[in-house]
């Protein structure tokens, strides 16, 4: 279940920090590598202890991170324009 959160967490910051370089978002894009960074380090870990077993719960951290963060993003440039 760590291995889902964290890359989640991965996927959504990486799908997030994607939409902040496209519109220009400077200080979000300055801001993000640092979140990126602990969920990148926590996914590698966890992921290398568990092992082949960790695909689904990669598989599935991934498409939940990169669907919510395209929704969020959509909604928060909807409300700011």
């Amino acid at each position: 279940m760590k291995i889902l959160l964290a890359t989640f967490a991965l996927v959504f910051l990486r799908a997030l920090q994607s939409q902040n370089v496209i519109h220009g978002n400077y200080i979000a894009a300055a801001i993000t590598p640092y979140s990126l960074a602990v969920a990148e380090v926590a996914s590698i870990m966890w992921v290398v202890q568990t092992g082949w077993d960790a695909i689904p719960w990669v598989g599935t951290g991934g498409m939940l991170g990169a669907t919510l963060a395209m929704y969020i993003h959509k909604k928060v440039r909807t409300i700011c324009d």
